[in-house]
């Protein structure tokens, strides 16, 4: 039985996660027993939105091909096709096939486009990237050698449509033989597969839905994988010095190893120590810059700012659809801008960028709290695309206003965990979060129910996520404060 180039792809990017996303299929059509059945992350599921927006993509570019240039375009979408029928159509010599079906012995798939010319036939997929990645090349190569071995004829073109609405031509030639080695391991993985034996999550891999899962691998076994921005490369230099657990780091002896940094080696050692020390509730953490990267303290007029994004609406950018600010007066404040469309997104851009100037003027020495860059980016980009406001969000940044919280913590502390995220970092101020939503993904999940779905009730669930995402950043940085 043939296998999907969807499933060589994710094989390709994650072993574990196609071996668990075969469990799972296996499970479902009752060939394996129920216990083998694997917890997913619903947050990491692949949005409805993006499937949609994927498909919109792609009918810009049939469009284009039927509607602009009027070539002959024959639709194979919602068709049962057949090797057979897709032979027949090309010998028919029309300008563009759309969405044909085809299938050798190890490989089926269905293509975006092909296009027939004098003696060849190129392959065209549509991609919402707006760069090519090598997942994309290895699927072309598969595409390339299914339908040279259905059609009998040499396909010599290849090209992407990226998120640029740009075709962008593709030499596949030096991939090709990469393609090949991964497609064996893919066949031979399959043919040896066991629902009792996983293959081990490494660092780096695409787990998609089930990235909950291999964390809690890491975990049981003490993986090295759980140290903060460790990369594969030195995982592995680590294990071909007798390094093959948090525990054995901990404990080595060792002062260096050749290939690793003599600075980050000790630091990965120190991460290990905290590790062993911390718990899920109780993480350990060590001071490594008394000045906290020249911290403030906190002063009344301060703002904690924190924004919500939809990512699938616009391709360039996200559509904001929350700016929320948490600030000091004679009482604690939330303060918040919602939008339900682009226009309404304008008008609170341009609110929040009046409220922050106008604050100003009443507490000129006043500085914008937020964690990591995703605000400063957004801010630039929403000036940019609105027309508005570019030389007062340019002098804002500048003026050095805009504080991030992330930068102090990574330049000032270790701590014993795998991540430096606001949700992890704010355990170590004792802040407990008891809102329904959890997590920046399921806040976008909640979005999109209630955006496309009429789900009105949820806004007031994203709005306190928001809230306390704010609230946290005062937290954060009242507690930092204590330790200088």
């Amino acid at each position: 039985m043939p296998y999907s180039v969807t499933d060589l792809i994710r094989f390709y990017n994650s072993p574990f996660s196609y071996w668990c996303y075969k469990t799972n299929k296996l499970v479902e059509e009752k060939k394996i027993n129920e216990k083998y059945k694997i917890s997913i992350n619903q947050t990491n599921l692949i949005s409805p939105q993006l499937l949609k927006k994927a498909e919109e993509h792609e009918i810009i570019l049939k469009d284009r091909f039927r509607i602009t240039e009027k070539l002959n375009l024959v639709d194979m979408s919602n068709k049962q096709s057949t090797n057979e029928t897709l032979v027949s159509v090309i010998s028919k010599k029309p300008d563009v096939i759309f969405q044909p079906y085809i299938e050798t012995d190890d490989l089926v798939g269905r293509l975006d486009f092909i296009r027939v010319l004098e003696n060849t036939l190129e392959i065209i997929d549509a991609k919402l990237s707006f760069s090519v990645k090598e997942n994309h090349l290895i699927q072309l190569c598969a595409y390339k050698e299914i339908l040279e071995n259905v059609t009998g004829i040499e396909t010599n073109k290849a090209s992407l449509f990226l998120g640029d609405l740009e075709l962008h031509s593709i030499d596949l030639e030096d991939i090709f033989s990469t393609y090949i080695e991964i497609k064996n391991k893919f066949i031979k993985f399959n043919n040896e597969y066991d629902e009792n034996t996983a293959p081990f999550p490494k660092k780096g891999e695409d787990l998609k839905e089930f990235d909950v899962e291999a964390k809690k691998i890491w975990k049981e076994e003490g993986s090295l994988e759980q140290i903060y921005r460790i990369q594969e490369k030195q995982i592995e230099k680590l294990k071909d010095n007798g390094i093959y657990s948090i525990s054995e780091l901990k404990n080595t002896k060792l002062e260096k190893i050749e290939g690793i940094g003599n600075d980050t080696f000790n630091k990965y050692k120190k991460f290990a120590n905290l590790l062993a020390k911390s718990s899920d509730e109780e993480i350990n953490y060590e001071i490594k810059d008394k000045s906290l990267y020249g911290l403030l303290p906190q002063n009344k007029g301060d703002l904690y700012i924190d924004f919500e994004g939809y990512p699938f609406l616009d391709l360039k950018r996200n559509f904001e659809y929350l700016y929320g600010i948490w600030f000091l007066n004679e009482k604690e404040n939330f303060e918040y801008f919602w939008s339900d469309n682009e226009d309404e997104e304008e008008e609170s851009f341009v609110d929040f960028i009046n409220y922050l100037l106008n604050h100003l003027k009443s507490y000129p020495e006043a500085k914008f709290y937020h964690y990591f860059s995703y605000e400063i980016t957004s801010l630039k980009k929403s000036a940019e695309h609105f027309n508005k406001y570019e030389s007062e969000v340019r002098e804002l940044i500048e003026s050095n206003h805009f504080i991030d919280l992330f930068k102090i913590v990574n330049s000032s502390l270790l701590i014993g965990a795998s991540s430096y995220s606001l949700k992890t970092v704010e355990k170590l101020a004792g802040i407990k979060r008891t809102e329904d939503l959890q997590s920046g993904m399921e806040s976008i999940k909640s979005f999109e129910e209630y955006y496309f779905n009429e789900e009105y009730d949820l806004k007031d669930s994203i709005i306190d996520y928001n809230k306390a995402d704010c609230r946290n950043l005062y937290l954060l940085h009242e507690w930092l404060v204590t330790l200088l």
